[in-house]
């Protein structure tokens, strides 16, 4: 199967590149977060940047974040995101200088003939053209997984649900497809060959939500009390290299306490090769955990890596096991739900392409006329 991956110019994370880059550089240049990497890591799949059109559709996403005023968002075409207004624009390390202006093109002129599956976030293909390409499965997924959620909308075929609960869709509809879609080794083999040597395994790296003050006293007492575990705690780093780093060479991710999270960094930490102890209630994907890496206090976390450290077959098993579960749960059933949605979309009965296409030709002349081609 060919898989495109596609945002527009408006969205507020993921990569800053073109379509010819390598993985590494796709995630070099994100915003913010490391997202689908394993669509070019396993897949091969294409990356375009599209320019936001004026369609219902197309402006889909200024109900996705209702709050942020609509012009920082458009600032993101034109500027880099660290120039922008947005309030974490000074949080993120991305690339200086470089905006989506560099590599947006038009949707209209894009050859999506050549796909079988494209997966946009926040609808960002015109109608017209998701109807006249009857032959690809068509795929959208909420950036922040909050609005268009009841129903399939805008003419597209699959909504991705960000979870990962293992279940396999055998018709057109709802699929779970995370946002962190990332094979078990993905990202340890990209951190490996950056660094060029194996990871130091060694380190607590403790997950950014655990506490709620990480410059006060709560974070000096955390330090001390870890200084019985003979591993130095690591904390996120802005950078996407930078944290990826971190936790290459971090022998546990521990999260104890803090708000409730939906897990994109526990599949992180796994596909680093660093094993997670935490509670399950804490996060969404939880089924990532076997039950022997459940703590449920600070203590319990310390208690359970002065075990493992002292039987690393046991530490290598339980890792074995998290990266098998990664493999199931966050790989094999979205695949295995978009071959089977992609089955049974080239199974329908043709629309009338005749209509579509006329559709698609009335968009053309409406965008020579105001001199948008």
């Amino acid at each position: 199967m060919k898989i495109a991956f596609v945002k527009q110019d408006v969205y507020q994370d993921l990569y800053v590149a073109g379509t010819n880059e390598t993985a590494e550089e796709l995630l070099c240049s994100s915003i913010m977060r490391v997202g689908p990497i394993g669509l070019f890591t396993l897949l091969d799949a294409d990356f375009y940047i599209v320019k936001e059109e004026n369609t219902p559709e197309c402006r889909a996403w200024e109900k996705v974040i209702p709050h942020y005023n609509k012009r920082w968002f458009r600032q993101l075409k034109t500027l880099p995101h660290s120039q922008t207004d947005f309030p974490e624009a000074k949080l993120f390390q991305s690339k200086p200088n470089v905006s989506h202006a560099s590599f947006a093109k038009s949707a209209y002129d894009v050859d999506w003939s050549v796909y079988d599956i494209v997966i946009g976030i926040n609808f960002p293909i015109p109608r017209c053209i998701v109807e006249t390409h009857q032959n690809i499965l068509w795929c959208y997924m909420i950036g922040e997984a909050n609005v268009f959620m009841k129903r399939i909308y805008h003419g597209y075929d699959v909504s991705l649900t960000q979870q990962t609960r293992g279940l396999i869709a055998r018709d057109l509809g709802f699929v779970d497809f995370p946002y962190s879609f990332i094979g078990p080794s993905c990202l340890e083999l990209i951190a490996s060959r950056y660094l060029g040597r194996d990871s130091a395994r060694m380190g607590v790296y403790l997950e950014i939500n655990s506490v709620r003050d990480l410059d006060g006293d709560n974070l000096s007492d955390m330090k001390r009390r870890w200084l019985q575990s003979a591993h130095p705690l690591k904390f996120h780093r802005q950078g996407i290299l930078q944290n990826l780093c971190e936790l290459y060479d971090s022998k546990y991710f521990v999260k104890v306490g803090g708000r409730f999270i939906r897990g994109n960094s526990v599949i992180e930490a796994i596909s680093s090769g660093t094993l997670v102890l935490m509670d399950p209630a804490d996060v969404h994907h939880s089924q990532l955990l076997p039950k022997e890496c459940w703590v449920y206090s600070e203590d319990e976390a310390l208690q359970k890596i002065n075990v493992l450290d002292k039987n690393n077959d046991r530490y290598e098993a339980l890792l074995h096991e998290q990266r098998s579960r990664v493999q199931a749960f966050v790989v094999d059933a979205p695949m295995e739900s978009l071959r089977n949605c992609l089955r049974v979309k080239r199974e329908l009965p043709r629309h009338s392409i005749k209509r579509t296409a006329h559709r698609l030709f009335l968009s053309h002349l409406r965008r020579a006329v105001t001199g948008d081609l």
